[in-house]
Formats: C-alpha cells, structure tokens, sequence
C-alpha cells in the first residue's frame, strides 16, 4: 500500500510538471509505437521499451513484454508519458498505470493506411510533433501511390496470408493487411470475413485456390513451412512457384513509414520483374 502511495504521488508530480512542456521520458509499451516514436525524431526521450521493440540507438530499459509490463519497474522510472496501443496492449495493466497518476496515451487500432496515418498523426500532435508527422505522412503516400499506379492495370491476383501455422491463421478484412493487397492490385481471399485474424483451415485455403502464397514469418511460421504448401500441387501458387516469405518485422509494424516499406516489399516480393534492381 505504501509503495503504492509513492508510485501515485511521483506520477501526478510528473503529469503535471510536463503536461504543458516536451516529454523527456518516455516509455513504450509496443513495437509499433516505439517505432513511430523513433520515425519522429524521439529515440533519446524513449528511456523504456518492451521485449520485442526495436532497440534504436540511446541506451533503453526493458519493461517487459505487451501483455506482462513491469508495472514496479516502469513506476520507478518516473516516466513522464507512456503509450501504448488499445489492441496489442493488457488492459488491465494500462489501467492501473492511469489510476496511479501516470500519462498514459492510447494509441487506437488502424485497419487501413488512412488509420494509421491520422493515429500516427495524432500522436505526433501531442508530442509537439504535428509538421514532422505531417511531413512523414506525405511521404508515405507518394510512395506507396507510386506502386499502386505502376500495378494498377495488372489482372488482379488472388493471395493468401498465412500469419500463423498450427492453428492456420490469415489476415481478414479488419487488418491493415487488406492495403498491401490495394497497393499491389491484389486480392486477399480472406477479405470476406469481418475479423481481424481468423482461424481457418486448409481445405477452405484449397478451395480458394490462391494465385500467390505469402508466409508471414512470425511465431511457428517458417522456411518449412513453404515445403508443406509444395504438397498441394493443385494450387495456382504451387504449379506456379508463387509461394513467398516476407519478415514479420518489414510489414507488421503499423507506422507511415513501415507501411510504405512494407507495399515495396510486397511489390517486388510478388512482381520480381517489374521491381528488379530497386
């Protein structure tokens, strides 16, 4: 109890002695925010991040993982903002971190690139960053508007996404994913069901029968994995070598930036002839 009297009484200390003034400590509680922190210029205001974020270049504490933040250790930081994200984040954890004094922002969930541009954007205008992101933003855009107009008379590919093995896992019509396939003038075949990341099974996948295969490499998901896909030979993607691997970390990473990142590389990944050398 005294411990949390402490914690409670340091973190309203700390909300109101920067909530008109730049942050200089500042904690991220997932990879995504921790990466749209770093695209703004904030890598040496970050003092904390979780397991699984990008490291950066200033020396940072560990604070545990999404779902497990070390609430003590984070307290005894003396943060003055912490972000994390309404999704990825354990509610419970966030919550308690708000009921003792800290300033916490909540970064909401983006299912399109539209989404994740205004939630960046909205971040950005907090921490006095409003041009920078506005800036990152338009550049994103004509990026990824570049590939959409070299692609855009293409025949429309069927593609799957395969972000998780045992159980079989795909992107649905709630994830961002649904932009690579805009971008890339695609079509994910999953885009019906009205849910972020289904379970599915194989014979669905089969009967679907997509043109291209792309293997999310995260979690169980790995280089054996396109091996087993070779046995269905009655696929399109089969007959016709269309199966990729794509790292977790090039496309999963909501922010402007990997966003755009992540159309060039779906791009050349599945069009190799028409991105060769770029």
């Amino acid at each position: 109890m005294k411990n949390k009297l402490i914690f409670t009484f340091i973190a309203v200390l700390l909300f109101f002695g920067s909530a008109f003034g730049e942050y200089k400590r500042i904690v991220s509680l997932a990879p995504s925010v921790t990466q749209s922190l770093y695209e703004l210029g904030l890598d040496k205001e970050i003092i904390a991040i979780t397991i699984y974020c990008p490291l950066g270049t200033s020396k940072k504490e560990i604070i545990g993982t999404l779902l497990e933040p070390d609430l003590e250790k984070i307290a005894a930081l003396k943060p003055d903002f912490i972000v994390s994200t309404k999704e990825g984040n354990n509610k419970a954890a966030v919550e308690k971190l708000m009921r003792l004094g800290f300033n916490v922002y909540v970064m909401e969930t983006s299912q399109n690139f539209i989404e994740i541009s205004s939630n960046f954007y909205n971040l950005a205008k907090t921490l006095g960053k409003k041009e920078e992101a506005s800036i990152i933003i338009d550049e994103a855009k004509d990026d990824i508007d570049a590939v959409y107009f070299k692609l855009k008379n293409n025949d429309r590919l069927k593609l799957f996404w395969e972000v998780g093995a045992k159980p079989l896992y795909t992107a649905g019509k709630q994830s961002f994913v649904n932009d690579y396939n805009y971008y890339t003038n695609t079509v994910n075949i999953y885009d019906d069901i009205d849910a972020r990341y289904p379970s599915i099974n194989i014979e669905d996948v089969l009967e679907r029968n997509p043109d291209i295969i792309v293997l999310v490499n995260m979690g169980d998901i790995s280089a054996e994995e396109t091996e087993n896909w070779k046995k269905y030979k009655t696929v399109k993607a089969v007959k016709n070598q269309k199966i990729f691997m794509i790292d977790v970390n090039d496309i999963f990473t909501p922010t402007p930036k990997t966003f755009a990142k992540g159309v060039k590389i779906v791009a050349q990944t599945i069009y190799p002839e028409l991105f060769s050398g770029k």
